[in-house]
């Protein structure tokens, strides 16, 4: 049985190569490449009319708004491969039941717009630039292209936080990492499907010594492990006062006006609650950042009043915590 088992495996992971080589061709056909950039440009003009009417009608009308309106547009994406925007497409549905949502309604709309606007000029923008709207669309870069001509980078790479997200069957998984000696931030991407499982070998708290393969861009922040020297070992990570976290934040979108999320970490912060009750992570500055959490009394129990070091994923909402690290009690994962 264990041998049929292991020479089943062998066929799996063969076949899976030979569609993995056979896609590759196909991708690398300039006929076939040609034909995806007129489909993706079509696409693209077709949501651009979208948006233009969502506009012209008014936003008072997304607020009754079947979800059918979002996600027949994000379909119609789909079919002009250009799948990246979809979920940001359909992720606009939920923006009317939010608090204050016309104005940030209407800033992913412009949002988007700018992308549609700089993929039909990317013969003019750099190259960096020019990376970032392609992947932003949809065009990826194959794993082996990065490991091999990608940005390298080593240093010794502090594991700072950790979320899995599902969305349909496909379940993702965004591992951050500070590097000690650069400072500089870096994602790991895992994907599975139903029946695999994710990639479980940076592990938060820990520190590992490795050179990381980055994606192109103008903003590069994915990457891969390209290459590991020795075993991680217990970590904490070095972080920035808040002021220097949006400092950092707005250098980063200056470079990609489309980032979604961002890596903060934080040194010595308190918790501080705001007279309404809001949650803050405030350093001895007196600056804070507003935190977003449905269960805050973990992080609560382990700070005491006291400083720690915080970690989580920055947007226009708030700061998702993931992690924490207090002095005596070590890290604990939120």
């Amino acid at each position: 049985m264990a041998a049929e088992w292991l020479e089943g495996r062998r066929g799996r992971a063969e076949r899976a190569a030979e569609r993995r080589a056979a896609s590759a061709a196909k991708a690398k056909d300039p006929k076939t490449a040609e034909r995806r950039e007129r489909r993706v440009a079509d696409g693209l003009a077709e949501l651009d009319r979208w948006l233009r009417d969502q506009v012209a009608h008014g936003l008072a009308q997304a607020e009754k708004a079947p979800y059918r309106l979002w996600d027949d547009a994000a379909r119609r994406l789909v079919d002009a491969q250009a799948g990246a925007l979809a979920g940001p497409v359909r992720g606009l549905a939920a923006i009317p039941r939010t608090p204050g949502w016309p104005d940030r309604l209407l800033e992913e709309y412009a949002l988007l717009r700018l992308l549609v606007r700089a993929h039909e000029r990317r013969d003019e923008l750099p190259e960096g630039l020019q990376e970032t709207v392609r992947s932003r669309v949809g065009f990826t870069v194959p794993q082996d292209e990065v490991v091999t001509g990608g940005e390298r980078v080593r240093d010794h790479w502090c594991v700072t936080g950790s979320r899995d997200t599902a969305q349909d069957l496909l379940t993702t998984r965004r591992v951050w990492l500070r590097g000690r000696r650069t400072g500089r931030p870096a994602l790991v991407l895992s994907f599975s499907a139903p029946g695999t499982s994710l990639d479980a070998s940076l592990i938060v708290g820990t520190e590992v010594d490795a050179e990381l393969a980055f994606y192109p861009g103008s903003q590069p922040l994915r990457a891969l492990v390209a290459e590991r020297f020795g075993a991680a070992v217990p970590g904490t990570p070095g972080g920035t006062s808040v002021k220097g976290f949006l400092d950092e934040h707005a250098a980063a979108l200056a470079r990609d006006p489309w980032l979604d999320r961002w890596p903060a970490t934080l040194e010595n912060v308190r918790l501080a609650r705001a007279e309404g009750g809001d949650l803050y992570a405030a350093d001895d500055a007196g600056d804070a950042l507003p935190l977003r959490m449905a269960d805050p009394w973990r992080l609560l129990a382990l700070s005491g009043g006291g400083p720690v070091t915080l970690t989580g994923e920055w947007n226009t909402r708030g700061l998702r915590p993931l992690a924490a690290w207090h002095e005596t009690e070590g890290t604990v994962i939120l």
